[in-house]
């Protein structure tokens, strides 16, 4: 299932990094050492503790008006969700038959 969030400060990004690592079963350090930087410098990233470059980053977005969409490929599937996506396979199959 894909995920889209708007966002709209850095606490936005900060919360998606954090949710598909943990998603992926990565630890911080081990994402750290994948990107070749610290693992403070990812904790500090989802805990968006703010830097220069962030806070004038936003503030250009939001003062030119541009929006920030992230989207991510959600790996967890509720049952039901499951049901549904093979349901609307069965169906699209059905109609191209």
């Amino acid at each position: 299932m894909m995920t889209i969030v708007q966002a709209r400060k850095l606490s936005d990004v900060a919360a998606v990094i954090r949710a598909v690592r943990e998603d992926e079963g990565l630890t911080q350090a081990e994402l750290a050492e994948r990107l070749a930087f610290s693992r403070d410098y990812l904790a500090d990233l989802e805990a968006a503790r703010p830097t220069l470059y962030t806070t004038r980053l936003f503030r250009t977005l939001h003062e030119l008006g541009i929006r920030l969409t992230l989207e991510y490929e959600d790996e967890v599937q509720t049952a039901d969700t499951a049901e549904t996506a093979a349901a609307g396979t069965e169906l699209e199959a059905e109609s191209n038959a």
